[in-house]
C-alpha cells in the first residue's frame, strides 16, 4: 500500500521524486508517458507508473493503495488533468495537496490567457516563430498562415510528441526534440541560427527556464508572445511540499 501518489511530468515532479526515493518513502509517482519514467531517478520503495489516468482509473488507484494524499505536480498548464485529480481526491476524500510553480510577471510581452486569440495575433505579424510551447500546443499553431514556412517547435524529445508534429504536417527540420530547461547562451545560439523573429512560450516561471527564454529573446530582438496561465492557483511551493513530506512521513 502507499498512503503518498505524486502526479509529476515536471521539473518539481523529477525534484520531488528524488526527495521521495532518498527518504526512502513508500509512495507511487504517476507520469503520462516511458519518456516521463526514464527522466526520473528513483529506488524502491517509490513505485512509477507511466500511462495517462483518466479521473476513474485515478479513483481506482487511490482505492487500491489506500492513498491518504496526492500530491499534484503536474504542469502548470495541464488544467484539465489538475481538474481530474482534484476530482478524484474530492471523490474519494483524499487530502489533495498542489504544488505550485512560481509565476513572473514581465514587461514588454504581448499575453494572451486563450491560444486562439494568441493564433490571431500571430497572424498579424511576418518573419519565423520559434516555439517553446512543447508538442501539446502544436495542433494549435497548425491555424498560423504558412505555418509549415513559418513555425519551429522546440519539444521533448519523445517518440510519440516528434510523431504527433510530423503528422500534423511540420516538416522534419522544423522539429528540435531536446530536454530542458536551456541557459540563456544555449537559447540565443538557438534562435539566431534559426533566425527566428518571434518567440512563442508559456508563461512557466523560472524553474522551466522561462527567464533565461526571455533574455535571450530580448538579446535576439525578438518579439515575445506568452500564453499567461488563465487560472490563478492554491497551493504549496516545492520547499513547502518537501515540508509536508517530512512532517507526515519521516
Amino acid at each position: 500500500m502507499h498512503k503518498i501518489v505524486l502526479f509529476g511530468g515536471t521539473t518539481e515532479g523529477r525534484i520531488l521524486t528524488e526527495f521521495l526515493s532518498e527518504h526512502k518513502i513508500p509512495s507511487i509517482v504517476c507520469v503520462a508517458t516511458d519518456y516521463g519514467k526514464k527522466v526520473l531517478e528513483y529506488e524502491e520503495p517509490v513505485v512509477v507508473k507511466s500511462e495517462r489516468l483518466n479521473q476513474e482509473d485515478m479513483q481506482k488507484l487511490f482505492k487500491e493503495e489506500k492513498t491518504e494524499i496526492v500530491f499534484d505536480a503536474t504542469h502548470p498548464y495541464a488544467t484539465e488533468v489538475s481538474k481530474n485529480i482534484k476530482t478524484a481526491c474530492d471523490n474519494e476524500n483524499i487530502e489533495y495537496i498542489r504544488v505550485l510553480r512560481e509565476s513572473i510577471e514581465i514587461e514588454d510581452a504581448v499575453k494572451f490567457t486563450k491560444m486562439d486569440d494568441l493564433i490571431n495575433y500571430l497572424n498579424q505579424t511576418e518573419g519565423l516563430i520559434f516555439s517553446s510551447m512543447g508538442a501539446k500546443e502544436a495542433e494549435s499553431l497548425t491555424k498560423i498562415n504558412k505555418f509549415t514556412e513559418r513555425v519551429y517547435l522546440r519539444m521533448l524529445p519523445s517518440p510519440e510528441g516528434m510523431k504527433h508534429c510530423l503528422d500534423l504536417g511540420y516538416p522534419m527540420k522544423n522539429l528540435c526534440g531536446m530536454q530542458g530547461p536551456f541557459s540563456e547562451e544555449f537559447n540565443i545560439a538557438q534562435f539566431r541560427e534559426i533566425e527566428a523573429k518571434i518567440l512563442v512560450t508559456k508563461e512557466s516561471g523560472n524553474i522551466g527556464g522561462f527567464m533565461e527564454k526571455v533574455e535571450a529573446a530580448k538579446k535576439c530582438n525578438m518579439e515575445l508572445v506568452v500564453l499567461s496561465r488563465a487560472i490563478k492557483e492554491e497551493g504549496l511551493n516545492l520547499e513547502e511540499a518537501k515540508e509536508t513530506l517530512r512532517s507526515r512521513c519521516l
